[in-house]
């Protein structure tokens, strides 16, 4: 499964009080050019890193002094209000950007100037030495790293809105000594090194998505310039909500720094599970206490207008979305989408457009490409160290995800299904209809490369077996909602019940047939894994809104073979109910079933002679 978490960690050099623009970035780098020839892997990555702007390390000074000299003594965190006092933003740099960004002769160099404009970026480079004298962030990384990857966020939207120029190259391949973006022709350079990874992400990365997402989360539009409007296609900024991307990026991980959270004050408690006086931890809560309730302390957040400001809250709520789930159809629609629906509208009051939650995976976007600490590098996350196949495939997801902001999880959930269907290559053909059309479309987005066998083997299947499948594979996991009639067994519209079941690491399980095994005999022990899970958890009416979780993680490399195996060895497969939301796939001796049973714990052992009936 692919890394989710929006920052990466890479060795840095530490940015301490003292740090000039040379050695907190710029002098490393002069020196790696030196001998650019022969760099090693630690010189590489910090002539990729940016230099301290002059006005920063004045700004720094200054800080530091009002750290020592006087915090002010007001709630919900005097160290914010001591540091930002006073402080503005400076919006006319900041619609100079808005302005410049696609303009070709707008380079790298002056955006990164320009992004002076944001006080908050400052709040970066601190240290923790009030106290104890020691450097903290809550992520574990030096304060220079997380300057450098909130640097790299910003960097990635300057090359996205670039596609159509030298953004492609600039998010692939990284700059050259004068800040310009590098090319295919320079492959040799050490900077561009793993320099096959990076042309390969830059001819196969599908940037018609990357458009697609900034267009969907209104920060572009399309508008038609000629007689009739028949004219050439022209890409326009809208100013007003690229500033608010620029702004959040500005503000988004500044609560990394320990210094700087917020103790929740007893007016607003409880919030998130923190109560009256409780240090607030998490960092993403943390930032969103600060504008829910003390938007003035933000500079770069207070000056937004209140739509932009909603929008901007909207992308620190804890949706509890797991993307992998979706694209893989490893879940039903309520796993996936009930928490972010909640989000929707218990915390936002429905208020929540698609354009917002576009907005949303636009910013996860950008701050998973800038989570290297080396923006003059590009996008090393995405362009070196994330599958490419994945990120094409989340790319694709989010025009679907978008849509949880009107439509429901179940709609949503089928619509995408029936999308990966028909575009999938080679071609299947039409939709499937009929009762297991359902299973046969989740199936085909949890194989992935293993589908067309997967798909044929279906058809192999006993009918107890793949009733099995047809049935627990459509239950949706939500109250009042179903598929569209004629897509899943009767039983599961009439009458509705639960709990549904998610497979966790089902579609790793699927993709792992090794050589002399069966797609077959695979699907027949998934439909035994789901058969017991229904003995654990009889479905009811009263659990149709439920969600279980059943973990196939001790099987999901093995073989059919070495399952089997495991039998002929004198062991079992059980599936051992932890909890009333959760199952585990587990091997165990005879007698350590017996005692499971004796202590009345609840477990099913998985009949593996169902692969048996088919021929390896």
């Amino acid at each position: 499964e692919a890394p989710l978490a929006t920052r990466g960690s890479m060795a840095s050099t530490l940015a301490t009080a003292s740090d000039t623009p040379s050695n907190f970035g710029g002098g490393a780098a002069a020196q790696g050019r030196e001998r650019v020839g022969s760099v090693s892997s630690a010189t590489a990555s910090s002539i990729r890193r940016v230099p301290l702007h002059a006005s920063s390390a004045q700004m720094l000074v200054g800080m530091q002094q009002r750290m020592t000299s006087r915090v002010i003594p007001r709630e919900p965190t005097g160290m914010l209000w001591s540091l930002l006092d006073s402080v503005v933003t400076d919006w006319s740099k900041v619609k100079k950007i808005a302005k410049s960004i696609t303009d070709p002769k707008y380079s790298l160099k002056q955006y990164f100037e320009d992004l002076t404009a944001f006080p908050e970026l400052n709040l970066y480079l601190l240290e923790q030495r009030v106290s104890d004298g020691c450097n903290s962030v809550s992520s574990g990384r030096t304060i220079g790293d997380e300057y450098q990857r909130t640097v790299g966020a910003f960097f990635a939207i300057y090359w996205l809105f670039r596609l159509h120029h030298d953004g492609r190259d600039g998010f692939s391949f990284g700059v050259d000594d004068e800040w310009r973006p590098m090319s295919q022709g320079q492959a040799e350079d050490p900077r561009m090194a793993p320099a096959e990874k990076r042309i390969t992400f830059q001819r196969e990365a599908n940037w018609d998505y990357f458009k697609r997402l900034l267009t969907d989360a209104g920060l572009v539009k399309e508008e038609r310039k000629g007689f009739l409007s028949r004219g050439c296609a022209v890409t326009k900024v809208c100013e007003k909500r690229l500033m608010s991307l620029l702004a959040l990026t500005a503000v988004h991980d500044i609560m990394k720094m320990n210094l700087l959270l917020p103790e929740l004050q007893a007016k607003h408690a409880p919030y998130h599970g923190y109560s009256a006086g409780d240090s607030i931890g998490d960092h993403d809560h943390a930032l969103s206490y600060i504008m829910d309730h003390y938007p003035d302390m933000l500079p770069s957040f207070r000056d937004l207008d209140p739509e932009e400001r909603r929008s901007v809250q909207f992308t620190q709520c804890k949706l509890c979305f797991n993307h992998g789930w979706f694209v893989q159809a490893e879940a039903p629609p309520g796993a996936i989408f009930t928490t972010f629906r909640e989000a929707l509208v218990r915390d936002h009051k429905s208020l929540i457009s698609q354009r917002d939650v576009a907005l949303y995976f636009v910013h996860w976007l950008t701050d998973l490409a800038g989570a290297e600490p080396t923006p003059l590098g590009g996008c090393e996350k995405f362009s070196v160290k994330f599958p490419l196949p994945v990120l094409n495939s989340f790319l694709r997801s989010f025009e679907f995800v978008e849509k949880i902001a009107d439509r429901t999880e179940t709609e949503v959930n089928e619509e995408y299904l029936k999308v990966r269907w028909l575009e999938h290559s080679p071609p299947l053909g039409p939709l499937p209809t009929g009762t297991d059309a359902i299973a046969r479309m989740r199936l085909l987005c949890m194989a992935q490369s293993n589908a067309r066998a997967v798909l044929q083997d279906f058809q192999l299947l006993s009918e107890d077996d793949r009733e099995v499948l047809a049935t627990e594979m459509a239950r949706t996991g939500c109250l009042g909602q179903s598929y569209s009639p004629g897509l899943a067994p009767g039983n599961v519209y009439d009458p509705p019940q639960g709990p549904a079941f998610l497979v966790y690491y089902g579609p790793a399980f699927l993709q792992s047939i090794s050589d002399g095994d069966r797609a077959v005999r695979k699907l027949s022990a998934l439909a035994e894994v789901y058969r017991c899970a229904r003995e654990l958890w009889p479905a009811t009416v009263s659990k149709v809104a439920a969600n279980v979780t059943v973990r196939v993680d001790m099987i999901k490399g093995l073989s059919t073979t070495d399952i089997l195996t495991a039998i002929q060895d004198g062991d079992v497969w059980l599936l051992v109910k932890h909890n009333e939301s959760e199952a585990f796939v587990e091997r165990s001796s005879k007698k350590r079933l017996n005692k499971m049973i004796a202590q009345s714990q609840s477990v099913q052992i998985l009949d593996m002679s169902c692969v048996q009936a088919y021929a390896p």
